[in-house]
């Protein structure tokens, strides 16, 4: 291989968590759920509307007056702030699933109706949901507060991101809102393959359902797997929040 061609080579870069979750979300679906599209600036602007776009306007000109308290080490404190949200968070989810002797507030359902239904996991996914949107949203008013005190352009930030925030909080909620019912459709749908693989003539203990290898075993991983794939979104304008601290330059006025 030549120099110049070795050169022109470019490093394959991680897919971002967002595009990981719909990834796992259209292959449990066969394809629906979390749609994909080319003009995403297209559809962004789609989601403001005229009150919107003032708003926007109004925080793109604010000027904080203040008065400003900066902080040494605001970045490693909002840093170990956000590692440990998250690292809390991931915890409660693998908890939940085999919490062995610990106390866990959620608890992966145990008991296997016969026929399987899928309400109770569906009630259990949703209140992960519910935990995830109240830690998220208290970490990421949290960095805010710490950007307003600091100086006018991370103020300005702050007020900018609160603006993305409402507007964008709707949207977020129905997209959020279809991998529950993703899941319940492939719940249905491991549970129909197994039925037509089960010999008429053979038992077909609810025991070997969640043992590994089984129908429900399999779900429940793959819905750990595509929880802990939604935290990782969830927590990207957090992420966002604190890159800016290590870029931080003054907007444009």
């Amino acid at each position: 291989m030549s120099n110049s061609t070795h050169r022109t080579q470019k490093k394959a870069q991680p897919a971002p968590p967002s595009a990981r979750l719909v990834q796992l979300v259209a292959a449990l679906g066969n394809g629906t759920g979390l749609g994909t599209h080319g003009c995403f600036a297209e559809r962004m602007g789609r989601l403001f509307d005229l009150s919107d776009t003032i708003a926007l306007d109004a925080a793109y000109k604010y000027q904080s007056m203040g008065p400003f308290r900066p902080e040494e080490g605001l970045t490693e404190r909002l840093r170990a702030d956000f590692n440990q949200t998250r690292d809390t968070l991931i915890s409660g989810i693998t908890l939940s699933f085999d919490p062995g002797e610990a106390k866990v507030k959620l608890r992966l359902p145990r008991t296997v109706e016969t026929p399987p239904v899928f309400k109770p996991y569906e009630r259990f996914y949703l209140s992960h949901q519910r935990q995830l949107i109240t830690a998220i949203q208290y970490l990421r008013q949290r960095l805010r507060d710490g950007f307003a005190a600091q100086n006018h352009t991370l103020a300005q930030l702050a007020v900018l991101d609160t603006v993305f925030d409402n507007t964008l909080a709707s949207y977020g909620r129905y997209c959020f809102a279809a991998i529950p019912m993703v899941l319940g459709k492939r719940f249905r749908s491991l549970w129909r393959a197994h039925r037509n693989q089960q010999p008429e003539d053979q038992p077909d203990p609810a025991d070997a359902w969640v043992a590994p290898g089984g129908w429900l075993h399999q779900f429940r991983q793959e819905m750990q797997t595509l929880l802990l794939a939604e935290l990782e979104t969830r927590l990207e304008p957090v992420q966002g929040l604190l890159d800016a601290l290590n870029h931080e330059e003054p907007l444009p006025q």
